[in-house]
């Protein structure tokens, strides 16, 4: 029987096939676009047209390196430093009762508090420039990972945990073999979705009077109305946050094999969700 390895064009065909279904939504809304601004449906300030787009892009052109440098530092070093919190705080909290009793209070703490709104103390604590930029995302970050930590190590199957303990496994070959693995899916899919939020964190955080980066530079196209430069500035925004969640997902594939990846959805889609 031919198969996509066999035959490459039916493995273009099917790559085809794939792609197809996830640019129909952005195509449609391109066409869409096109159709509003064409028949002036809607107030430019509101959608302006994409001629309006190409000419922002333009003139923000030589501002985009250095924005773009500028907001790439403050993001990783605030979302490293993040994550090393969080995965450190995570599994620590799942090898130790006490720490996990300390710091999970802690986390259930912080957890229902707008990081937005301490931007006022951040300001005062930090003062203005980076530091209390690249914290703001630390906090942010490290808050989402220690969370999803916690629920993860509570809900390790105890049937693992027997199973382990009938073979004659100790505490800490237990906390190697069974909770660590168990786990370390849930901690990538928390680290994905800090790594999303840690761009949003940015722009609230350049708020915090920055003289550089793309958040700044929105505040510039905000403070004057021009809408096509803040789309601008989104879509870069966007694709920084696409490629930084393809290096995690990439690395997810390397780092934990043993997960079930048959497909998109895993072993959900390949059972009940093909249709």
């Amino acid at each position: 029987m031919t198969t996509a390895k066999n035959n490459p064009a039916a493995a273009t065909g099917s790559k085809l096939g794939n792609l197809l279904p996830k640019l129909a939504i952005p195509l449609a809304l391109i066409v869409l676009w096109v159709v509003i601004s064409e028949f002036k449906l809607v107030k430019p300030i509101f959608i302006p047209p994409p001629a309006a787009v190409w000419k922002a892009f333009l003139g923000l052109a030589p501002l985009l390196p250095q924005a773009i440098l500028t907001t790439v530092a403050i993001t990783l070093a605030g979302f490293v430093i993040g994550v090393s919190i969080g995965t450190v705080s995570g599994l620590a909290m799942a090898y130790s009762k006490t720490v996990r009793v300390y710091l999970g209070a802690i986390f259930d703490f912080a957890r229902p508090i707008p990081v937005f709104a301490l931007i006022p103390l951040f300001i005062l604590w930090f003062g203005i420039g980076r530091a209390p930029q690249i914290a703001l995302i630390a906090m942010g970050t490290s808050v989402i990972l220690g969370i999803t930590t916690i629920e993860a190590i509570r809900n390790v199957p105890s049937i693992y945990i027997r199973a382990a303990l009938t073979l004659g496994a100790d505490r800490k070959r237990i906390y190697t073999t069974v909770i660590v693995p168990y786990i370390a899916p849930h901690l990538i899919g928390a680290i994905r979705v800090a790594a999303a939020a840690s761009w949003g964190l940015d722009v609230a955080a350049e708020f915090m009077g920055s003289q550089a980066g793309l958040g700044y530079l929105i505040i510039l196209q905000q403070t004057y109305l021009r809408t096509a430069g803040i789309i601008i500035l989104v879509v870069i925004y966007s694709i920084l946050a696409i490629f930084l969640d393809t290096i995690i997902a990439a690395a997810e594939k390397r780092l934990i094999p043993w997960t079930e990846r048959r497909s998109s959805m895993g072993a959900v889609a390949s059972i009940v969700g093909n249709t």
